[in-house]
This record gives C-alpha cells, structure tokens and sequence, in this order.
C-alpha cells in the first residue's frame, strides 16, 4: 500500500519510540551527573533517547545524534550520523563513542559493525503502551548512573498524568479522528497504537480505535463522522498550508468537524516521541480535545 513520506517518517519515528519504551513545559533538566556517567560517550539513534538523557542531566555524555534528534535545542549543536532510515556507519564510527543507544528497529548487520569496533549497543525493547514510557526512562537512567534522577522524572510525570486523567473524567466524551496524513493514504492513531492510548485517557472515543495498523478508510471516515479532528501538519508544510488542503479536499470537507471548525492541530514530535515530555504532550491533547472546557 502507498504510504506517503510524511506517514513513513511519523510512523517510523513512533516505531522507534515504542521499541525504545519497556509514562506547561519539558520536564526540567537536572544538573547533578554521576562521576560514573561522565566516564561514558554516546550516540543517540533515537529521538526519545536524546530527550530522555538531556532531560536526566547527562546530555553532555552524547557526541552524536540523528537528524531526527531535534529536542532540546542543544541537541542540534551534536554532529548527525544521519536519517534513521540510513545512518552513516563511517561517521558513527568516526565519533568514537562507548556507547550507542539503539532500538529494535535498528539493522543488525549495523549493530554487528558497531560491536566489531568495539562500541557496546544498548538495545531497548518493543512496547506498545504508554506505561512503556516509564520503563525506557529507568533504562537508560540505570546505564548512566542517574537512578534517583530517573525515578523523580518517572514519579513527576506519574502525577502530572494522574492529575489529567482524573480532570478529563469530569468532561463530556468527544468522538475524535487523530489525523496523520490523508489524501492518497489516510493514516491514523489506530486502536493497536499508544497514541490511541493516549487519546482514551484524555476523555475521548477514538473512532478508529477498531482499525489496525495506523490505516483507516475514507468510507469508515465518513460514515463515523467524528465530533473532532485533530491534526499534525505534513511533511514540508506549515499549519496552514495542512489547514488549506484538508479543508478543501474531498471527502474531509464535507465532514461535520471541518464545517463546524473542530479541526485542532497538535504537536507531531511531542505525541509521538515516548519520553520525558509524553506527561505534557498528554496534558496537551486534552487540552486539545477539551478546548476551552479544558481551561
């Protein structure tokens, strides 16, 4: 089936974090790093990895990156390896790290050659639920020696999801579309996603939580007519350009939601990448959903 780069790169990137996951602002960054840590140098080759090590004090260990590793701003000042769909050995190499952190969706004939030079591959495993968040953050807290700073993240975002679950129960139940990309291919936060996840635990009804696979049909769109759309700008476009094209493109402009303006956008990088900010990027689709009630 045809996929669209935008949809690849969002799904992609939603695969890494889940491989990667065994659950306002960013969470803060902690300046205390243990002389263990610093012993260390890293590579990231996933978004979720570099947020989560910027985000436990040691981002200072990481020597490299992915063109995809764009959070915290510092990240940007790392050299890149390159894409996830093609990192470049030689430069990953050429870097010199003890350690590369990598995912299951990582090729293993990579992970041989990285091995063969000497450099350790710590490789997370697969999850598929939001409470995976939690156990990526540990992991990687207990590999660099930053135990106490991992569990007070964990326990930080544990509150923060506690208090918007319990806020969105009191609210009234929105049958929502979390759009990923559409026109030629419609992909979608299906039932068998976290993001879907995510979604019930702000207080909505997911109308393709039966669907699999990120997939969803035109002619399911329309018939479940959905009280709410929430949307992610595709790949080279602003909002507004997204905006334009949905909203004067068949059959997405003769949906209820898009005549009534229940279009909502959310942050893309946010919802998908399991990390220290999935608690705010939670917060954020309810707030999403919810609108004004949310306030």
């Amino acid at each position: 089936m045809f996929m669209t780069k935008r949809f690849r790169s969002f799904v992609l990137i939603l695969l890494v974090s889940m491989a990667m996951a065994s659950p306002l602002l960013a969470q803060p960054l902690i300046e205390k790093k243990p002389q263990e840590a610093e012993k260390l140098s890293i590579v990231s080759l996933a978004p979720n990895a570099t947020e989560t090590l910027f985000a436990l004090g040691v981002g200072d260990l990481l020597v490299g990156r992915t063109d995809y590793c764009t959070y915290p701003e510092e990240a940007l000042e790392l050299p890149s390896i390159g894409t996830l769909y093609n990192p470049s050995l030689e430069k990953l190499v050429s870097l010199q790290p003890d350690l590369a952190i990598s995912t299951a969706f990582v090729g293993d004939e990579l992970l041989q050659a990285l091995k063969n030079a000497g450099i350790e591959v710590m490789a997370l495993d697969l999850q598929e639920t939001f409470a995976g968040t939690y156990s990526l953050i540990r992991d990687i807290a207990q590999r660099v020696d930053c135990v106490k700073e991992g569990e007070l993240i964990i326990l930080t975002m544990q509150n923060q999801v506690k208090d918007v679950v319990e806020k969105a129960r009191t609210m009234d139940k929105k049958r929502v579309y979390f759009m990923i990309d559409f026109g030629s291919f419609d992909g979608t936060a299906t039932g068998d996603t976290y993001i879907s996840e995510m979604l019930g635990m702000v207080g909505a009804v997911n109308i393709a939580s039966d669907a699999t696979r990120w997939t969803y049909s035109k002619e399911l769109l329309v018939a479940n007519d959905p009280d709410l759309i929430v949307l992610t700008k595709r790949w080279g476009q602003s909002e507004e350009e997204t905006l334009q094209e949905f909203i004067t493109t068949k059959p997405y402009s003769d949906l209820r939601a898009t005549k009534e303006g229940n279009l909502v956008f959310v942050d893309a990088d946010m919802i998908s990448r399991q990390g220290p900010r999935s608690a705010k990027a939670l917060e954020l689709l309810a707030q999403a959903v919810h609108g004004e009630q949310w306030l």
